[in-house]
């Protein structure tokens, strides 16, 4: 299922939706798109990633999503890479201490999609 927006009278061109553009960044996945949302079921054969939002409390990013808070590690929890108030997905493992260690990581949406003001509570 594609969704578009039109844009105002004399513009020929659709207008992605915010879902259109996550959507987009997933072709060749495995995706489930229905009743305006879409679900992620598998990313190079790995399985579904975690997806939420990244936010950095103190010196350390973390992934913050529906019924989770995992602080990141691991080469690709960097500033540069998982980018604050970025929504991704993630694939990796969760050590004993509650730390998601991102093997593979990818960017749906830019800052925009994640408010500033959901910062995760502190431990």
């Amino acid at each position: 299922m594609t969704l578009q927006l039109w844009a105002a009278q004399g513009n020929p061109e659709p207008i992605a939706s915010p879902l259109d553009a996550e959507v987009s960044r997933l072709e060749g996945q495995a995706v489930r798109v229905a009743n305006g949302s879409y679900e992620i079921l598998d990313i190079a054969g790995e399985g579904p990633p975690r997806v939420g939002c990244v936010h950095k409390r103190g010196d350390e990013l973390v992934l913050v999503g529906v019924g989770f808070r995992l602080p990141l590690r691991g080469p690709l929890a960097v500033p540069r890479i998982a980018g604050p108030r970025y929504k991704v997905w993630v694939i990796g493992t969760v050590t004993a201490t509650g730390a998601l260690v991102a093997r593979r990581l990818g960017i749906l949406a830019g800052p925009a999609s994640c408010p500033a003001n959901t910062q995760p509570p502190a431990n």
